[in-house]
């Protein structure tokens, strides 16, 4: 029990003094798709994640939380964005000898048909900005009541004629020291550094070399449930290198069905014994992303050991951005 408490109160103090040790300013770097937030659930609670870590949203916001329930699931996100932006994801999470969990994932952001404008602004070409990252997840329960995880991230870019290429790393771990209650943290984009070559448009002669830095993201976040774990609250933190501190807030609550299964019995070999479980039939969800609210909804179908269905999120855009949609569509089995 010291052991556990001692490893709470450490993540609780990195997550607390981890934003105050990054840099602060202003300043815009690599990446920024990375900052947005993906899985139409987690945003509809306004991105607040860390601290819930479940399925194939916690890949992105804090990989260390998958290890705590050992289920295949495969999922894919929609964002409709504004301003000819797109952005995509997917991800498939496979239990591995019943101890621990392996998960692939695969974000895409692009940007099409951006016209090229001379110094008489006259348009007289376009180009398109693409952004791929592959991942590979592991994540596994070292105790009862703490999960570590981590991403091995290869990141892909272009930029009309230019391409990079590189390697980041993505840690998390989240604990349970009470019952309904969860803490969680994470940093991600370790190690993440594009160097680009440039070239002249006109001659496509080589020119100079620059390396274009992704910032370094820390989550911090907490979360609870109650009502028989119907309810789920939850709140972040997030400090990306050079930017503000960014709070996000929200909220779930799920209308269930009782099932029944049958597993194994510990304390009787090749007998079976029964347990009830909650099977989610219709979510609805609310919260509060960095200034915009978020407001969302899912609706699953079990069928026998397997559930699917689709989660939605809608989000208010700032001033000049327009505001957003998401869909999941997720399998679990």
């Amino acid at each position: 029990m010291r052991k556990l408490f001692f490893i709470t109160a450490l993540i609780l103090s990195v997550a607390l003094i981890a934003p105050a040790m990054a840099e602060t300013g202003k300043a815009g770097m690599a990446g920024a798709y990375m900052k947005f937030g993906l899985g139409a659930r987690s945003l509809g609670m306004g991105g607040a994640f860390t601290g819930v870590a479940q399925g194939i949203d916690a890949v992105y916001y804090n990989p260390g939380g998958i290890g705590f329930r050992l289920e295949k699931e495969v999922g894919f996100t929609y964002h409709s964005l504004s301003l000819d932006r797109h952005l995509n994801s997917g991800a498939f999470l496979y239990p591995i000898r019943n101890d621990a969990i392996l998960g692939v994932s695969w974000i895409n952001s692009y940007v099409g048909d951006v016209p090229m404008i001379d110094s008489d602004r006259n348009v007289y070409d376009e180009f398109s900005n693409h952004n791929n990252s592959f991942g590979l997840t592991f994540s596994k329960a070292l105790l009862e009541q703490v999960s570590f995880g981590a991403n091995l991230r290869y990141l892909q870019a272009t930029l009309d004629q230019l391409n990079a290429y590189t390697i980041g790393i993505d840690m998390g771990v989240l604990a349970k020291p009470i019952p309904h209650m969860a803490v969680g943290l994470s940093v991600s984009d370790l190690g993440t550094n594009f160097r680009w070559e440039s070239q002249n448009y006109w001659s496509g002669d080589r020119g100079g070399t620059f390396d274009d830095k992704y910032p370094v993201r820390i989550r911090g976040g907490i979360s609870g449930t109650f009502l028989d774990e119907q309810l789920l609250a939850a709140v972040d933190v997030m400090k990306v290198e050079k930017l503000d501190l960014k709070v996000y807030a929200g909220g779930e609550y799920f209308f269930v069905k009782k099932v029944t299964r049958l597993i194994e019995d510990e304390e009787a070999e090749d007998e079976l014994r029964e347990i009830i479980e909650n099977k989610k039939l219709l979510g609805i969800r609310a919260g509060f992303s960095d200034g915009s609210v978020t407001f969302g909804g899912s609706i699953y179908y079990p069928v026998g050991t397997m559930s699917g269905g689709l989660d939605y999120a809608f989000m208010s855009g700032k001033e000049g951005e327009g505001s957003y949609h998401m869909f999941t569509a997720r399998v679990m089995f």
